[in-house]
């Protein structure tokens, strides 16, 4: 135990004898020399520090190329000097010296005199973004004596000190003032090269801003384009004035105020763009979505106020930040993935870029966050990198040029698709009046022993619903009733076809299962793709009902779904089979048929109409039902029948 004291003892012997490091430009092989070393470091403040005769023999010794938080002074705040001697050859030319960037504002002096800094100093401190500097050295500074001292007076934001230090980060160089400027010359062509993808990405968010307002201005009414072009232009400002401040520094107030302005200013956009893409609706999540973004505005006005960042910690910033967006991404990715389910193509190209753009961000934020308790030195930002050549690019810029990418896409596919369907619309509007007469029936035909009630509501000037009735040699009646897959003039021309082959197969059979076969065979000769579901039934005098289903909503009677066995819709499978079911229709019963343009009707709260509310209503007229579809918000074309069997006429 006495030779591991007395061990102890004679290194903190040697420790204290230790001296800063003096560095020498006469031995240099060439005429710039690295500072890296040992400087002498204290904290407080006071004006002979600067001067050459100080004694700073007691002063304790830190690494000059990192900065005093990882040194064992983290959250040090306020002042504290750097002092080290240089040795300067006595025919040298002019001479500079080279400081990396400074966190927060400095003073240099030199033998006491002051040479540059950067920033405004106590007792009127106001941060800044110092970017690396050159200080050339006083004409004749050694003609008295080639040894210099050096002292470096340092000012540390009090908001900034809990999860940074203060002082140099990087290497400081002593040499020709020529050749230094070569060198930062070439440090800010290896940072240009670093920030490449922050270039590119400021390049693409202004081209696809300004895509976006084009195209709004071709299209007034799809808002979307407008939101989106707001909010990449809004981002491509922070991206650019990012690239400033690394490049020119900046008041780190102002920094703050401005950068912190545009990002709110690019939810808000953010918000209306995604609200009008998704066919968002008003629920209480958007709210609190929007409520929590004006909080987080209304505190980033309140620690933009002079001095306010001298008692609010950035770490404390980032956590309202993060609770005033972190609803707003709920929000999106709630409102992204309900889409996504319901189909939307554009919500599923969308997900997993927005999902990746998020969690990464939210990932960033709790990081930042953490740092409140200390954990910052647990992360790199190397984990955040997915690629070093030709050129790095990280997690953030990869998120964010994919889903440029995607939106460029749907956007630009969306006014394709817009300008199509336009084109068409017009020559479809003659056709569609005409092709309709063979779609629908003009009047019911009436069938001696049945009352029959048709509704046919299309979703647009061409629809995909068709029915037909068709009395039998028996006087019973034939009926059918489909749905065809699509819109426009090929869905109309599907069932023309359709129409025509159930109106031909009825002259040679009158067996469900036969004609539904007999028109899957049809529509696999002759139509382009696409499915059809469709129920045939043929109704007796005497009540028998004989039905088969190709994929089609099973009819009700007398309010409760009949069970059928269900085949493949029409245009699937050449081998598909039809089997018949039968049933009794008795008299005054109602048979009610109708297709899912009644159930997948949709309200302004994207709430389906469903099957539930459709059986509590299906025992009405079928006007009745097909009204209230259509009250609660139609989105397919809607057709109702209902079929009743009346007491046959006393002869």
């Amino acid at each position: 135990m006495r030779r591991l004291t007395l061990l102890i003892l004679l290194a903190l012997a040697s420790c204290a004898g230790l001296s800063a490091q003096t560095f020498s430009l006469v031995t240099a092989r060439e005429p710039v020399a690295s500072l890296d070393g040992l400087w002498r470091f204290h904290t407080g403040d006071n004006p002979a520090w600067a001067g050459v005769n100080f004694d700073d023999s007691e002063w304790p010794l830190l690494r000059s190329d990192e900065d005093w938080g990882k040194q064992g002074y983290l959250g040090l705040k306020g002042l504290a000097w750097y002092r080290f001697k240089v040795v300067l050859p006595g025919d040298s030319g002019p001479l500079s010296l080279l400081l990396p960037r400074i966190v927060t504002n400095y003073e240099v002096y030199a033998n006491g005199a002051r040479i540059g800094g950067c920033g405004a100093m106590p007792p009127h401190p106001e941060g800044r973004f110092c970017t690396p500097g050159i200080f050339e050295l006083p004409p004749g500074i050694h003609s008295s004596s080639p040894t210099v001292t050096i002292a470096l007076r340092v000012w540390q934001q009090a908001s900034w000190s809990s999860y940074t230090g203060g002082g140099p980060y990087g290497t400081s160089y002593l040499g020709a003032t020529p050749l230094l400027r070569a060198r930062l010359q070439s440090a800010l062509d290896a940072y240009i090269h670093s920030a490449i993808q922050d270039y590119v990405l400021v390049l693409m968010e202004t081209l696809g801003g300004l895509v976006s307002l084009a195209l709004f201005l071709f299209r007034r009414r799809e808002r979307e384009y407008l939101w989106f072009g707001c909010m990449m232009l809004l981002e491509a400002g922070m991206g650019a004035y990012d690239i400033h401040r690394a490049l020119y520094g900046a008041e780190i107030r102002a920094y703050y105020r401005w950068s912190r302005g545009l990002s709110d200013l690019a939810f808000y956009a953010a918000v209306a763009f995604y609200f009008r893409l998704l066919r968002g609706r008003r629920s209480w999540l958007l709210y609190v979505a929007l409520i929590c973004l004006i909080l987080g505005t209304a505190s980033n006005l309140l620690f933009s106020l002079p001095h306010a960042r001298d008692y609010v910690r950035v770490p404390v910033i980032a956590s309202f930040e993060f609770l005033a967006r972190f609803p707003y991404i709920v929000w999106v990715l709630t409102l992204l993935l309900r889409r996504a389910k319901e189909r939307l193509a554009d919500a599923r190209l969308l997900l997993a870029p927005v999902l990746l753009l998020y969690v990464n961000s939210l990932v960033r934020s709790i990081i930042l966050v953490s740092f409140q308790f200390g954990w910052q030195h647990r992360f790199s930002r190397q984990a955040f990198t997915v690629l070093s050549q030709p050129f790095p690019v990280n997690s953030d810029s990869l998120a964010s040029f994919l889903f440029l990418i995607a939106m460029l896409a749907i956007l630009v596919n969306r006014f394709a698709r817009t300008r199509r369907d336009e084109e068409r619309y017009a020559s479809e509007i003659e056709a569609a009046r005409i092709i309709q007469q063979v779609l629908i029936p003009d009047a019911t035909s009436a069938v001696p022993g049945f009352q029959i009630e048709s509704v046919y509501k299309p979703a647009g000037e061409v629809g995909g619903d068709f029915f037909q009735i068709v009395p039998t040699g028996s006087g019973g009646v034939l009926i059918v009733v489909g749905d065809v897959s699509g819109k426009g003039m090929p869905a109309a021309m599907t069932v023309s076809l359709l129409v025509g082959t159930f109106r031909t197969l009825t002259n040679y059979t009158q067996n469900p299962g036969s004609i539904l076969a007999g028109m899957n065979q049809q529509m696999l000769a002759r139509s382009q793709g696409g499915f059809t579901t469709c129920l045939v039934l043929r109704a007796e005098p005497d009540g028998m009902l004989t039905m088969a289903n190709a994929g089609h909503i099973p009819p009700y009677l007398n309010g409760k779904e009949l069970a059928l066995e269900n085949g493949l819709p029409l245009g699937l499978s050449a081998e598909s089979a039809y089997a018949e079911c039968t049933y009794s229709l008795d008299c005054h019963a109602q048979l009610t048929l109708l297709t899912d343009g009644v159930v997948e009707a949709t309200n302004g709260r994207r709430e389906l109409f469903g099957f539930d509310r459709a059986e509590q209503i299906i025992h009405q007229s079928a006007a009745a039902i097909a009204d209230a579809a259509q009250r609660w918000g139609q989105e397919d074309d809607i057709t109702v029948l209902t079929v009743a069997r009346t007491t046959p006429e006393i002869a």
